[in-house]
C-alpha cells in the first residue's frame, strides 16, 4: 500500500464522517498534530492508535498495518511555495539564529530534538483578530564532548 493512497482513503473517510481533526483526535486519543502527521504519512503510530484510527474511520485492518510501518520522513529541499509552509521558512530564516542563541544561553551547547518533540496549535482571540499559537516542545540534546 502506498502512503498517498492511504492518505486519500483517510481523508475521504474523515470527510464522509464529517469529522474535524480535533474531533478525530478526541475519538482516538492521538494528539492533533501527531494524528495529522500519521495520516499524511510522516509519522508512525502505536498499534493501538492505528487500530483505533481505522476503527473510528471504518477503514480496513490492512491500512492499520500499513500505518505502523516505518515512513520516509524526507521532504523536498526547496523553498516552499505554499503560503503557510513558506511562513515557517521565513520565520526561522529571520528568527532562527536568535532562537539558537537563546537555546545555547539557557541550555548550553546542543539542539532541540525533532524526534522527541510534541507540537500543539492553539487559536487565540485578540483585539486585532484571531492569532495562531504554535508550541514546539522538544527535548534538549546536548552535544557530546569526548
Amino acid at each position: 500500500m502506498n502512503r498517498d493512497w492511504i492518505k486519500e482513503k483517510i481523508l475521504l473517510a474523515k470527510e464522509k464522517k464529517r469529522l474535524s481533526w480535533e474531533e478525530l483526535s478526541k475519538k482516538t486519543g492521538i494528539s492533533e498534530v501527531f494524528l495529522v502527521a500519521v495520516c499524511f504519512g510522516k509519522a508512525v503510530p502505536k498499534k493501538e492508535q492505528a487500530d483505533l484510527l481505522c476503527h473510528v474511520l471504518g477503514l480496513e485492518p490492512e491500512i492499520s498495518e500499513a500505518l505502523q510501518k516505518p515512513v520516509d520522513r524526507s521532504w523536498e529541499k526547496q523553498i516552499p511555495n505554499d503560503p503557510v509552509l513558506y511562513r515557517f521558512y521565513e520565520a526561522f530564516g529571520v528568527y532562527g539564529e536568535a532562537v539558537r542563541e537563546l537555546i545555547w544561553e539557557k541550555f548550553g551547547d546542543g539542539i532541540m530534538s525533532a524526534v522527541d518533540m510534541e507540537i500543539s496549535i492553539e487559536k487565540v482571540e485578540s483585539s486585532t483578530g484571531p492569532r495562531i499559537k504554535l508550541m514546539l516542545n522538544g527535548k534538549f540534546l546536548p552535544y557530546k564532548k569526548w
